[in-house]
């Protein structure tokens, strides 16, 4: 219980915590990966979502690897005792195991580091790189997120996603298959997503062993294609009032064990937000999500359990 509130949800910043037995500070760190829905491969025009220097602090940054680590410790001072630098901006499986090992393994030798967190496609990962991340999470913490964005194959189609809802399960049952804590990330409110194919989203993570999922709003980002579709009426985006209800129905179908690593994205207009506004507001917004579903008794995975039940009954 939290200032007299429930928990709602399971969060992963509390499970960190309990697991390495203090507060721990995930460091964005820019590998200096591409993608392959950006460089010809299978697209070069990316999701339409997609600007990582607005979803990224360090997506222009050039500096080494190592040096945009250690500068965040020393800077956080002794707040903070462990650290997991997270891979964050593109695709960073997105290359060979020898790139891969160039980048991960200094990350992994810099005192208090306790893990690696890599964001990456389902798309990206092959049986040389299965291997070299099963060896990496038998020597340390490894979580791997994986954006899946929509478990609808129309839905991922319209953003351009270039990969299938497939792709994602496979790579997710190889992952979990090798012991590798894995994460979606979901975006709610892509074009074309109605209420039943968001809550097949969270129905296909929940059935899935993923030991977490990363929830986003949608964002309308400057220079995207989606802005221009934006700015001509033809996609819209919610209010903090619409979000948060269809955020909360879409937690009650996860199940109740896997970790929440996060409610709403965040950006600003100075890094490129256009829409919704609210976005950059991101203390009052989670104060309101999380007043919502104190109000309306929201609890992460009730329908799942209630659904399990019923099947149960049934069978």
């Amino acid at each position: 219980m939290v200032n007299g509130m429930i928990n709602r949800y399971n969060s992963y910043r509390t499970y960190l915590k309990n697991k390495f037995g203090s507060p721990v500070l995930k460091i964005p760190v820019n590998g200096g990966f591409s993608c392959p829905n950006r460089d010809g491969t299978k697209s070069s025009s990316g999701c339409t979502f997609c600007d990582n220097r607005s979803f990224s602090p360090v997506a222009l940054c050039e500096d080494e690897v190592t040096n945009q680590v250690t500068g965040v410790i020393e800077r956080s001072g002794k707040r903070f005792r462990h650290f997991i630098p997270y891979l964050q901006p593109f695709s960073n499986t997105y290359g060979s195991v020898e790139k891969l090992r160039s980048v991960y393994e200094p990350l992994l030798k810099i005192p208090g580091v306790c893990g690696l967190a890599i964001g990456t496609r389902p798309d990206c990962l092959s049986d040389d790189i299965y291997r070299y991340l099963e060896e990496i999470s038998q020597r340390t913490f490894l979580s791997v997120e994986l954006g899946l964005q929509s478990g609808d194959n129309e839905v991922l189609s319209l953003c351009n996603r270039s990969h299938t809802i497939e792709d994602f399960i496979d790579a997710t049952i190889k992952l979990a298959a090798l012991g590798i804590e894995t994460v979606a990330h979901c975006i709610i409110g892509l074009p074309g997503e109605t209420e039943e194919k968001m809550v097949a989203t969270a129905r296909l993570c929940a059935s899935l062993p993923l030991h977490g999922v990363k929830i986003h709003q949608l964002m309308i980002i400057k220079g995207t294609a989606l802005e221009t579709a934006y700015q001509q009426g033809e996609v819209a985006v919610f209010t903090l009032e619409e979000y948060t209800g269809r955020l909360g129905n879409f937690l009650t179908y996860l199940n109740p064990k896997q970790l929440i690593h996060r409610l709403m994205a965040d950006s600003t207009p100075e890094n490129g937000l256009i829409a919704p506004l609210w976005s950059a507001q991101k203390t009052q917004s989670l104060q309101f999500i999380n007043s919502f579903m104190e109000k309306h008794g929201i609890v992460q995975g009730s329908r799942f359990l209630d659904e399990n039940r019923s099947r149960q009954v049934l069978s």
